[in-house]
């Protein structure tokens, strides 16, 4: 019924193409375009992400006459969604008159797109779209077509880390666990690491097969082989470092941590001039050089500590402020004189989300 309401709306916000009728004559039917998905019930396979499970096929929509064809755009969506959240369109020519997608790519839009749940059903639809291309307008034939689909939970699969630039050298046995953020998609680990090498393998008890550095250093490439290339990640200097890796994409970010905790202090903060009660920041699991809070700011005057003391390292604004500071987005870190502060008037008192860019040196207070 919405979808209908929005093609009324259409129709009478464009009178003028009642003038580019063929003939005053009645128009033709136009009902030959017909969708067909090859399965009306979908049950997802883990095991096989590759693994086309799913295709729709269409007819050649009804033909006009001389000098029109028809280009066909393919939508698919989640039932009920009006098409608003819908994949990209998918465009053919004519001549070609199906789509197929796979157990990933449905799992992928279903769950992380659409917010289904993961092991639960849910009901897709597809929709067919001939646009026509002529010398006069004609309006598009249209053709829709639902399928329930029965997604996974995805089974954990560990992985661990070891290199001569881990605690672990090149003891399985000692392999460092990551964790599991998505099952068996997303891993994450923060820690120390030396100058050295490392790689990540799927079991303790094995060598084969391991995950290794591809083509660049933030791509990951499957070993399976003894015959395959044994390419480790270089690790230049000690330090503590924050890792991610993708398996659906294959990627890997690996990002020096520079401040493994930040600190909000100051009258205009819940902590007071306290450095036991300083206010914990929160870091980007994804991006440890992101740290943000949402908290209440009062007037008065607030910095930022790298540790819970006052001979610490302390961001600040690049200058004093009396009339408020907290519009400004540079900072900068230093220990010791002057001792700039952050001023939040009376008029600016309020929640506030606070973001800190420790590698950009930037800091955003966005009022809640």
């Amino acid at each position: 019924m919405k979808t209908l309401y929005k093609f009324l709306i259409c129709l009478m916000a464009l009178p003028f193409f009642t003038a580019c009728d063929n003939d005053d004559d009645e128009a033709p039917v136009r009902d030959q375009l017909k969708l067909s998905p090859s399965v009306d019930k979908v049950v997802l396979d883990q095991n096989n992400p590759d693994e086309e499970v799913l295709t729709f096929t269409w007819t050649k929509a009804t033909e006009i006459g001389p000098g029109y064809s028809f280009m066909y755009v393919f939508r698919l969506d989640k039932a009920g969604d009006d098409f608003e959240t819908a994949i990209d369109p998918i465009i053919t020519e004519d001549g070609v008159y199906s789509v197929s997608f796979t157990n990933e790519q449905l799992y992928t839009y279903i769950v992380e797109k659409w917010g289904g749940v993961a092991g639960q059903e849910t009901t897709i639809e597809g929709r067919i779209c001939a646009k026509v291309i002529g010398p006069k307008f004609q309006y598009p034939e249209i053709d829709i077509k639902q399928v329930s689909v029965q997604t996974y939970v995805p089974k954990s699969m560990p992985l661990y880390m070891l290199g001569s630039a881990t605690e672990a050298g090149m003891d399985m046995s000692k392999s460092i666990k990551l964790n599991e953020v998505s099952n068996g998609r997303v891993y994450t680990w923060k820690g120390t690491l030396k100058p050295g090498e490392y790689k990540f393998l799927y079991s303790q008890e094995s060598m084969l097969p391991s995950l290794n550095r591809g083509a660049e250093d933030s791509l990951l490439v499957k070993r399976e082989s003894a015959s395959d290339p044994d390419n480790y990640f270089k690790i230049k200097s000690e330090g503590t470092y924050s890792i991610q890796l993708s398996l659906k994409e294959m990627k890997i970010w690996t990002k020096s941590v520079k401040y493994q905790n930040l600190y909000l202090v100051g009258d205009a903060t819940t902590a007071g001039w306290s450095t036991d009660n300083a206010v914990p920041m929160i870091v980007d699991a994804a991006n440890p050089a992101i740290f943000t809070i949402q908290t209440t700011l009062k007037a008065g005057e607030l910095k930022i500590l790298t540790e819970k003391r006052w001979e610490a390292a302390t961001f600040r604004p690049m200058a004093e402020n009396t009339n408020g500071s907290i519009t400004e987005t540079a900072t900068q870190v230093y220990s010791g004189d002057p001792d700039l502060k952050w001023k939040v008037t009376t008029e600016q008192a309020g929640t506030y989300k606070i973001t800190l860019d420790t590698e950009n040196n930037t800091i955003h207070f966005v009022k809640q």
